[in-house]
This record gives structure tokens, C-alpha cells and sequence, in this order.
């Protein structure tokens, strides 16, 4: 038997006796249907979106590399075992399941960080501390060279790296059409790879997931209860209840990152967390960072700026750290940021109103704390394998992040600029409104129709979730990643849907919603010209007595919102009859639907996700002299 099956095997026998014998059960099953019909195409597939695949292979650390080892490749959308491929690994897989096998019980040895625990703490403190310690050692599983191995191999490199070349090229051209210094308007090349990177894990290879599909028919579960499990890999695991037939759906919470290599799916921690070990992975100096207050995201040592960049994966945004105070309305504690050097405390960079948040900072002093955290850095940074060049490496690092924590954002930046931060955008609607972290009216994004001369050319792809204007000969003036940046107001929890069973994507309301709406403001901010006409073509799709409605308000003069007026119009329009108006209001309404999934029953900009270049949103925009 090759080494890597037995590499395998013994990974699945590291799993607790339940989920292991689950998925012994299945692959035993598996093998004994190819062994019986080996001509049968059927039974030589694993479709990944199976029921049983789901609850009882997935979850197991090593079933899958088991199936991979004994001859499976990856297919479209399920594991495939070639009509060509000798069978006798997998006789040799199915004689090895059939034997009673003795679970090993991992020895865990007394971590010696819990001896830097204050001598006089309080049960809060205790506990305070307790997790801190738990989160700087738990980062050191991304220091795995194997593990990073496995991790890079899923990434995309050179797809990414052609992508990030065409964005230079986009920034040259914008730079030089506004006659920018490109130097200075283009950033390190690696910085904008974690970009591309970001939206990559976003949009192709992560999903979230509120509650999981019933196992058993597929309809909707809601969570019943949370219960703890023996699995080290996890924190806790969550039963959900189908809504339909009942069948309970375990759900389990992992915080070790390689199966969630597989899995791909969870919320802000298993996002956060697989997200910063694919940085590792490429070399990045990645740091997971936890705010108290309930949410997880990643940061990343930007050699160029010398800096910390905040990433966050669950929203593709980067370098935003003021979204959460502006436009999530967290009331903000501590914030701690892990990485295999150091603890860093780095809320100060995620606040500007650093009077309240001191309040809310009431576990422990902050010379406790900071003591604490000293000690905890010491530890890491004397340790045997610790080498004298990345230490000194590591106290400029931190010297240079002081001194940037030490201003106070404020002092930087206009208040104005709190319009921009929008609300969360993943997560269920309602999931979302119970934790408070919905601000729909900020977004506030204006577009300047007047900058690009006497033609405003806006074009908007669902697939790549990018805006761009171009120019009448289809040069990419300006792009915009993410379609909530470029609108005005949204209500009704908007979200970007995609749906990989049928390769669509389009935005929809959350579930929950009657009605949801999205707005984009077009401006003139030439006092010399004004619009002369207006053309939009935009894809839509209903069912089930759903609706998408438009509407376009033209205002004639912007100190005076009564000279204007409203127009119902139709997803492919064209007018010349608001000639002299200097601002437009273009909004689209979704409504209607029946049954549990009304919400996604009206759909806007539906498209393949195999669609590429097509124009999921159009608009034209023609000025004149006043």
C-alpha cells in the first residue's frame, strides 16, 4: 500500500469515533458499488453536493484525500474515478475499512503559556486571558509546511496574477487620462495581487452559510441548539432543524483551517480563518485579528506602506478599518491581532472615538493587559527555534505600528467621509438586523457624469461585480470592484446571490424582505453642462409573480428639489425629455414572489457565472452645453 492512502487512513482515524465511522461507512459504501459494477459510470462518481457526501465524508479530515489516493480526480462538480484506473487500491482501501480499527486519543501536553497568567486574576479576567491564549497558539497551525503546501495549491496564482497585471494596466490608463503621476498612483504589485486574492476567495471559492441545507430534502433549517463536541478541530457544533421534515442537520464550527480547505464554507470565522492561511501560504505576514465585540478578519504587513492592511474576506474590502464603528455601528472593546511573532492590541486603529471605547474596556487594567501581553510576546520571541534576525525584524515592525496607532484617525480623515462606510452585507438580512449591524442608507456614492467630457459610458458585470466607464472606444477610464460602492441608497438588505447549482448570479432582496430597492445618483458637476439624453439597458429576470420595477427622477436645478420630476421606465430606455437637468436618480424596486423563497423570486442583473465580459448594467449618459 502506498505511503499517501496510509497517510490518509491515519488522518481518518484521527477524527472522533462518530464522524470517523460516518465516513468509513460511506467510503466503504462507495467502494463496495464500483467493486460490484465497475462499468457503471454512476458509481463512479462522488457528486460534492450530496446529502450523505455533505453530513458524513466532508467533515472528516482525510476521507477525501482517501478517495484521491485509490484514483479519483476533480471534475466540474464531483470527484471522478476514470474508466482506466486499476481497481485494486480500492480493494485495498475496502479491506482496510472492513477492520476494526483502535482510535488514537492525541496526548495533549500542558502549554506552558498558561503559566504567564497573572498571579491575582478575577474569573473575567481569567477568562479574558484564557482565550487570548488559546488565539496566539492556535495561529502557529498556519505555520504548517505542508499544510501550507495544500493550501497554495488551490489558489489560482497565475489566473490572478494576469488579473492583477490588467488592473495595472486600467490604473496607467486612468493615470495618465487625469494626468496622475502613475508612480504614485499605483501601489506595490503584491498589495494589489491581495486585492485580487480577496475577491477571488469572496466570490469563487468560499461560501457562507446561515444554517445548512436539510440533508435529507434540502429545504431550509433553522439553528435549534449548540452543543459541545469531543473534536478538537472544532469549537462547538450546532444542530439545525429542517423546517420541512424535521431531520436535525449538525453543523460543525471548525477552527482548524484544513478541512475547511475542503469544506469551504461557514461564517466570519471559518472565512477569517482560511483566508489568512492562504496568505501565509503565499508568503504574506498575516495576522488574524478577533474583535470582541464578535467578528474575525485578517491583516497583512504591506511591505511598501509599512503597514498593516485590514482585509476583510466575508466582505471583500480592504484597507476599510473604520467600517465597522461607521458602518456596521459596533460599539468596539478590544481587538486583538495573533500572528506566530507577537499579540498586538490594535483597536486604536479601528476607532476614532477612543473616549467611548475606553469605557466599554473593563475586564482588566490596561497595564494588565498590556503586562500580559508583553510576557506572552517574550515567550513566543525566546523560544529555542526563535532566531535573533526576526527579532530584531519584529520590534521595528511594531515600533513603526505604534507609532502609526498613536494618531487618532479622526485627525486624518473628514467626517464626511463616515457617508461611504455601508452596513454588513454577509449574513441573512434578519441575521444581520438582530445584531445591528445594517446601515443601508450609507453607501451615498455619486456618480460625476461631467468628468469624462460630453459622454458618461457606465457599464456594471454581476459576474465580476465590477463597474467600470469607458470611453466611445471601450477604454476602461475607471472600475470599481463591488456593486454596493457604486450605488446611492439600498434598502431591503441587497445582496449579491450566486447560485452554484445552477451557475447564476444576480442581487436580490434578503429573505425576510417585502421589498427591496437599489438607487444610483448620476451628477453634473460642470456648472457649464447639463444631460441632454439618457439610455439604459439592464438584465432582469421574475417567477412567480415577482417584479422589478424602475423609475428615473431628473432634478433641474440642485438647490431646488421641487424642479423636478419622475418617470416609470422600462430595463431597456431611452429618452431626449429631460434636456437641462443636472442630476439623476435611476431606482431600481424589487417586489412580489410567493412562498418561503420570495425574496429571491425577482432578480436583478441574472447571469451566467460563465457569461465573462456581458454588461449586466448599462447606462449612457449624453450632455450638453448649458
Amino acid at each position: 500500500m502506498e505511503k499517501d492512502l496510509q497517510r490518509s487512513l491515519e488522518l481518518l482515524r484521527e477524527n472522533v469515533e462518530e464522524v470517523r465511522n460516518d465516513a468509513e461507512a460511506v467510503l466503504s459504501s462507495i467502494c463496495q458499488n464500483i467493486l460490484s459494477y465497475p462499468d457503471d459510470k454512476q458509481h463512479r462518481e462522488v457528486r460534492l453536493d450530496d446529502p450523505l457526501v455533505i453530513a458524513k465524508l466532508l467533515p472528516a479530515l482525510g476521507a477525501i484525500e482517501c478517495l484521491f489516493d485509490v484514483g479519483f480526480i476533480e471534475a466540474t462538480d464531483c470527484l471522478s474515478l476514470p474508466q482506466e484506473t486499476p481497481l485494486t487500491k480500492l480493494q485495498t482501501l475496502q479491506k482496510l475499512l472492513n477492520k476494526s480499527t483502535v482510535p488514537r486519543t492525541p496526548v495533549v501536553a500542558r502549554n506552558k503559556l498558561y503559566d504567564l497568567l497573572p498571579a491575582a486574576c478575577t474569573a473575567k479576567e481569567s477568562k479574558f486571558f484564557k482565550s487570548i491564549i488559546g488565539q496566539f497558539e492556535s495561529v502557529l497551525r498556519y505555520e504548517d509546511a505542508e499544510l501550507q503546501e495544500k493550501a497554495k495549491k488551490l489558489i489560482p496564482i497565475v489566473d490572478l496574477e494576469i488579473v492583477t497585471m490588467t488592473r495595472i494596466r486600467q490604473l496607467q490608463k486612468h493615470a495618465k487620462f487625469n494626468q496622475i503621476d502613475a508612480e504614485k498612483e499605483i501601489d506595490d504589485v503584491k498589495d494589489l495581487f491581495l486585492m485580487e486574492l480577496l475577491h477571488w476567495f469572496k466570490y469563487k471559492f468560499f461560501t457562507w452559510v446561515d444554517s445548512p441545507k436539510c440533508t435529507a430534502c434540502f429545504s431550509e433549517c433553522n439553528l435549534q441548539e449548540v452543543v459541545r463536541t469531543d473534536d478538537l478541530r472544532c469549537s462547538r457544533t450546532e444542530i439545525h432543524k429542517c423546517t420541512k421534515c424535521g431531520t436535525r442537520v449538525k453543523f460543525p464550527r471548525y477552527t482548524d483551517p484544513e478541512p475547511l480547505l475542503i469544506l469551504r464554507r461557514g461564517r466570519c470565522g471559518e472565512w477569517a480563518n482560511t483566508f489568512t492561511l492562504l496568505c501565509r501560504a503565499l508568503g504574506y505576514d498575516a495576522r488574524f485579528v478577533h474583535d470582541e465585540t464578535d467578528h474575525v478578519w485578517t491583516e497583512v504587513w504591506s511591505i511598501r506602506e509599512k503597514r498593516w492592511i485590514h482585509l476583510d474576506p466575508c466582505e471583500d474590502v480592504m484597507d476599510r478599518p473604520l467600517m465597522y464603528e461607521k458602518g456596521w455601528k459596533k460599539k468596539l472593546s478590544y481587538i486583538m491581532a495573533f500572528s506566530k511573532d507577537e499579540v498586538q492590541d490594535v483597536t486604536w486603529r479601528y476607532t476614532r472615538d477612543q473616549k467611548a471605547v475606553m469605557k466599554r474596556r473593563n475586564i482588566c487594567s490596561e497595564a494588565k493587559l498590556l503586562q500580559f501581553i508583553e510576557s506572552l510576546n517574550r515567550h513566543r520571541q525566546c523560544s529555542p527555534n526563535y532566531s535573533a534576525a526576526r527579532r530584531q525584524y519584529v520590534i521595528k515592525r511594531r515600533l513603526l505600528e505604534l507609532a502609526e496607532l498613536i494618531h487618532v484617525p479622526s485627525s486624518k480623515q473628514n467626517p464626511k467621509d463616515d457617508e461611504s462606510y455601508h452596513g454588513r452585507t454577509t449574513g441573512s438580512y434578519h441575521w444581520r438586523q438582530t445584531r445591528g449591524e445594517i446601515s443601508e442608507t450609507a453607501a451615498k456614492h455619486v456618480w460625476d457624469i461631467s468628468k469624462y467630457g460630453d459622454a458618461f459610458r457606465l457599464r456594471y458585470s454581476i459576474v465580476k461585480d465590477a463597474y467600470k466607464v469607458t470611453n466611445i472606444d471601450s477604454e476602461v477610464l475607471m472600475d470599481m470592484s463591488g456593486w454596493q460602492n457604486g450605488v446611492y441608497e439600498v434598502e431591503g438588505g441587497m445582496r449579491r446571490k450566486e447560485e452554484h447549482d445552477w451557475k447564476m448570479v444576480y442581487l436580490s432582496r434578503s429573505p425576510g424582505s417585502a421589498l427591496g430597492k437599489v438607487k444610483w445618483c448620476f451628477l453634473v458637476k460642470d456648472p457649464n453642462l447639463c444631460v441632454r439624453t439618457f439610455d439604459l439597458k439592464a438584465s432582469v429576470q421574475v417567477f412567480f409573480e415577482a417584479d422589478v420595477s424602475w423609475e428615473l427622477e431628473a432634478i433641474f436645478d440642485n438647490e431646488k428639489r421641487d424642479q423636478s420630476i419622475v418617470l416609470p421606465i422600462d430595463a431597456y430606455y431611452h429618452t431626449d425629455q429631460l434636456k437641462g437637468s443636472v442630476k439623476l436618480i435611476l431606482t431600481a424596486t424589487l417586489s412580489g414572489g410567493t412562498g418561503d423563497c420570495a425574496w429571491q423570486h425577482a432578480q436583478l442583473f441574472r447571469q451566467s457565472l460563465a457569461a465573462g465580459n456581458d454588461c449586466s448594467l448599462s447606462v449612457d449618459i449624453r450632455l450638453e452645453n448649458r
